[in-house]
């Protein structure tokens, strides 16, 4: 559940909380982007069943950086301009919409995101995985998984 601001905090305090928070949200989105990778390594002789994964992991991650964006621009005007905390505030995080059980996507995105952090420290996001990397990544992260890998 994402976090909201205590209402007793100063601005300081509250836009940095509002900052750690949207961290965490491209946290979440980069998790959802590592499970289809794994999705799409576990079936991938199965088109099909990639494609289908793929428009649903593709609107789940537009649509949390999209949320990620409006939230940075929220915070980019709160810092220029006090009054506008009051928006952050009432901002509203919604972490895995359009996924059918959005909970457990962001337990397995958040597992994901801690096992890359711990096997490839330092690494660039950006960089392209192998099949073996993200074989390993899965192993390790499922661990931690509730329920069924897909």
């Amino acid at each position: 559940m994402p976090r909201q601001p205590d209402k007793n905090l100063s601005l300081e305090a509250i836009l940095g909380s509002f900052e750690k928070e949207i961290e965490r949200q491209d946290d979440i989105v980069y998790g959802v982007a590592l499970f289809f990778e794994c999705v799409s390594l576990l079936h991938n002789e199965q088109e099909s069943i990639v494609e289908t994964y793929h428009k649903q992991f593709r609107n789940i991650i537009q649509r949390g950086r999209d949320m990620i964006g409006r939230a940075s621009d929220l915070l980019e005007d709160a810092r220029k301009d006090a009054r506008k905390v009051s928006l952050v505030r009432t901002f509203k995080f919604k972490p895995c919409a359009g996924h059918p059980r959005p909970a457990a996507m962001i337990g397995r995105a958040e597992a994901l995101v801690f096992t890359y952090n711990q096997l490839f420290p330092n690494r660039p996001r950006s960089q392209e995985f192998s099949p073996e990397e993200i074989g390993r990544l899965l192993e390790e992260a499922s661990m931690s998984f509730d329920g069924d890998v897909v």
